[in-house]
């Protein structure tokens, strides 16, 4: 059978209509993650192409969507499978992966970053039917759910996550958890909290490997970032079906399925990229001593050590650095200021045998490459006992440094390194007079 050109034309011109509505009637995927139902304060919506608008109510949220709030502000989102997510003021959340078939909720696939600040999160379908696909990630922790009401704070030197109901598990990364993965990180480091053991927390500080639980104190996420009066309450029915009542603000059930509607952005967003994992740090320390007869200290120094080389060890504290993989190099010049990060401190009274925790101000950490030389100092104190820690020293070619003996009054031992030797960390010890000693360790950046 033969064809002429404009009989062909004509076919594929017939066919054309039938196609182009048959492609308009297939669904766009969506990855739409849920809707805000509430918004109070300014906060905004940054979009994967960097577009950022404000939130308002009824705004969809999207995989791959940040949401930024400001120092007055709180969001409530009523997510696509019944949840709810709720960001605190001061904070920022990335939606890194919402995958949900409300017919096949077991095949879900959920992963939050809260980058900093405090946000909760309560489970819907998905979450409790994907336990395994479900990840909240902060910046040196993962978190995996048991069917769970949680509240997370993240800052640059902590993770600490309180359970509602449910359950949690926690574990830091490295050791196969890894960044981008999905779902909870089991293994020998990780930590379960479950909403029965009221008053506790699960807390993971920089520089630690294994979580631990700690009392519910001033530094819980909810009293660092309080809930607004309007923000739901879990509580439990008689029927059994888990909702939340509020005093004021908009109703919410758990469980009830957001209907399907056109999404705002009409691309389909593609699979999300894999994520990159961070550098891990060149070294960690810990508090391997006992303060009192009822502490059994944080850390196991041989665990500490395993597959590490010591830097630095004193009554209290252990500092191990990662074996690199290739020689370090330091530069050749230049001066390194660093900030402090992260410290941990004890301040000793001999003559009680009382340990106070200390806290350190005015901290500051100077590394002259050229020279290869540093100077630090920063004052730490514990109730009435204040002392200044300072010290300066020579800096080797692997990157560790030790304080002039006889000359400084503290003893100082660390080590600079990583990316533009970025990082540093030590450990100190100083006999303040005849009735205290303060020791400690710190991490110090850039």
């Amino acid at each position: 059978m033969n064809f002429s050109h404009s009989s062909l034309l004509c076919a594929l011109a017939a066919l054309a209509g039938p196609l182009a509505a048959a492609a308009q009637a297939q669904p766009p995927t969506t990855h739409v993650g849920g809707e805000v139902m509430f918004v109070s304060g300014r906060a905004d919506r940054v979009q994967q192409d960097g577009a950022a608008n404000p939130v308002a109510k009824g705004m969809q949220l999207l995989e791959g969507d940040r949401i930024r709030t400001q120092q007055d502000s709180h969001v409530y989102v009523r997510l696509r499978d019944g949840g709810l997510l709720v960001v605190r003021p001061a904070s920022e959340l990335h939606v890194d992966l919402w995958r949900f078939d409300a017919t096949q909720p077991q095949d879900s696939q959920i992963k939050y970053t809260l980058d900093s600040g405090v946000a909760r999160h309560v489970s819907g379908k998905a979450a409790k039917a994907a336990r395994e696909k479900f990840r909240f990630n902060t910046p040196m922790a993962a978190i995996g759910v048991r069917g769970t009401d949680f509240t997370v704070l993240a800052d640059p030197s902590v993770t600490r996550v309180s359970v509602q109901s449910g359950g949690v598990i926690l574990n830091s990364f490295g050791d196969g958890c890894r960044v981008e993965g999905l779902g909870p990180c089991e293994g020998a480091s990780a930590v379960e909290l479950f909403a029965s053991a009221r008053d506790k927390l699960l807390q993971l500080r920089l520089g630690e490997r294994r979580p631990e639980v700690v009392e519910d104190n001033s530094g819980s996420p909810d009293r660092n970032r309080p809930p607004a009066g309007g923000e739901p309450v879990a509580h439990q029915p008689i029927n059994g079906d888990v909702s939340l009542a509020e005093s004021r603000g908009p109703e919410f059930v758990v469980g009830q399925v957001l209907p399907d509607r056109p999404p705002e952005v009409i691309v389909p967003l593609p699979p999300p990229p894999p994520a990159q994992q961070p550098d891990p740090p060149i070294a960690v320390w810990g508090r391997w001593a006992a303060l009192s007869a009822q502490d059994a200290g944080v850390v196991n120094a041989q665990d500490l050590l395993n597959g590490r080389d010591l830097v630095a060890i004193n009554r209290y504290f252990v500092l191990a650095a990662d074996k690199p993989a290739t020689a370090m190099e330091l530069p050749g010049a230049g001066v390194g200021n660093f900030s402090l990060t992260a410290h941990e401190g004890v301040i000793s009274d001999k003559t009680s045998g009382q340990n106070l925790s200390s806290t350190a101000s005015d901290a500051r950490l100077s590394i002259n490459f050229g020279t290869r030389r540093f100077d630090t100092s920063m004052t730490v104190s514990a109730g009435d006992v204040s002392t200044q820690i300072s010290g300066k020293g020579a800096v080797d070619i692997t990157g560790r440094f030790v304080s002039d003996a006889f000359v400084t009054p503290s003893a100082i031992q660390g080590i600079v390194g990583g990316k533009n030797a970025g990082e540093a960390y030590y450990l100190y010890q100083r006999s303040i007079d005849s009735r205290y000693d303060a020791s400690g360790a710190t991490s110090w950046r850039k």
